[in-house]
């Protein structure tokens, strides 16, 4: 096998990984709306079950984040996912939203191993030429997984109940273990990545990417409460603004990944000309911000098809930021930061806006309607802009190219 193909196999299994992972941790948010209506808790109780795994997720990539130097990928990555897999099995069989969420915080806890571990092994044995198309890939596993679990769940809803999109996720947790596992096999490709820095200006560098890295992570923490916000509220927000059906609001909700699906590539196109990642992530928040005062305006007028484009865009914006955070940032500066460990920072401060998100905004909207909900995303958005343009004037002042990096 040539390297090209052992490099492309690596990055077929690690997206197909992450992709499947998302079925198997987004299929509650895909289901809310429908277990709302069954069990008759309140918006805000049943959101607490996503904010479980969310906490647990983003506490556990810190730690992973830390400990992945020392993981073997292919038992690591195949215990996770099995482990999951186990565990959307129980989830359905549970009665009580107070045991769930227990059982998706253990979820949370096992599923945090993989981002840092399969953007370790990207960046331990991917080409510098390869790279990205890497980048590109894993930039994909959220939309795809997001519109595949949020179409099994409109199906489900529709024809059956919302427990089979569980027992669904748990199968394809199983046999994605076991292709990782066989494909990945017992040969290890050879680390490509050398560390380049000369030690005279090692200091100063780590010095500007920590600076760097402190910018972007707290930028994160809009990313994570703003892209989960939407892709946990929306079928409520249709279903209870506009009095669409639980299972066409689920689908109607497809939307959004299908739409968030291309902006990898705009992303992409975006990087390659725009080489600071705060840059990329101001611009992002200001369209964000522009986009958070639209819904808030149709919101006011009741008009459902602004209103779904508007929630696409915010989508595909969200899409593109967590990729600039969790997977260029890291992989960009891996020659000066080891990129498990800043996957797993970053992508736990994103986790803290989520796990923020799913149950707050459940709580607003209880209290005060949708309206007040969207105005707290424009005011995170514009916070995020003034925090990402605080970091592109430093990135300016002290730049360092992907090269020297």
């Amino acid at each position: 096998m040539t390297d090209s193909k052992k490099e492309n196999k690596i990055i077929f299994i690690c997206w197909l990984a992450y992709a499947v992972a998302y079925i198997g941790r987004l299929n509650f948010g895909a289901s809310i709306v429908a277990i709302v209506a069954e069990t008759g808790y309140d918006k805000a109780t049943v959101g607490l079950v996503s904010s479980f795994f969310f906490f647990a997720y983003g506490i556990g990539q810190l730690v992973n984040g830390i400990l992945s130097k020392h993981y073997n990928g292919r038992i690591m990555v195949f215990g996770s996912l099995m482990i999951s897999g186990i565990i959307n099995f129980m989830m359905p069989l549970c009665r009580s939203v107070s045991v769930m969420k227990y059982i998706w915080l253990v979820n949370g806890c096992v599923q945090s191993v993989l981002w840092t571990t399969l953007i370790k092994t990207i960046s331990e044995f991917v080409s510098d030429k390869k790279m990205p198309s890497a980048i590109m890939a894993m930039s994909t596993t959220n939309t795809f997984g997001t519109f595949v679990v949020y179409g099994l769940s409109a199906f489900f809803v529709k024809f059956f109940n919302w427990r089979y999109s569980f027992y669904t996720a748990s199968v394809l947790l199983f046999v994605t273990a076991f292709i990782w596992f066989i494909l990945y096999g017992s040969e290890k490709p050879a680390p490509v990545i050398e560390n380049k820095n000369e030690s005279g200006k090692s200091a100063g560098r780590n010095t500007t990417v920590i600076v760097m890295l402190v910018s972007i992570a707290l930028a994160g923490i809009a990313n994570g409460f703003i892209k989960d916000g939407i892709n946990t509220w929306v079928p409520n927000v249709l279903y209870e603004e506009f009095g669409v059906s639980q299972s066409f609001s689920i689908l109607l909700t497809l939307l959004l990944p299908l739409v968030a699906t291309l902006s990898a590539g705009v992303i992409k196109l975006i990087h390659d000309r725009i080489e600071s990642h705060n840059l990329m992530n101001l611009i992002l928040y200001v369209f964000s911000a522009v986009l958070c005062l639209s819904i808030i305006l149709f919101l006011r007028i009741h008009k459902i098809v602004p209103i779904m484009i508007c929630f696409m865009l915010t989508s595909a914006t969200m899409a593109m930021v967590n990729n600039v955070i969790t997977s260029m940032f890291p992989l960009d500066r891996r020659a000066v930061i080891n990129s498990g460990f800043a996957a797993g920072l970053l992508n736990t401060f994103c986790y803290v806006g989520s796990t923020v998100t799913a149950y707050s905004l459940g709580a607003v909207s209880e209290k005060s309607g949708w309206n007040s909900v969207f105005i707290i995303m424009l005011a995170v958005s514009l916070a995020a802009a003034l925090i990402s343009c605080v970091g592109s004037i430093y990135d300016k002042k002290h730049r360092i190219s992907v090269m020297e990096a």
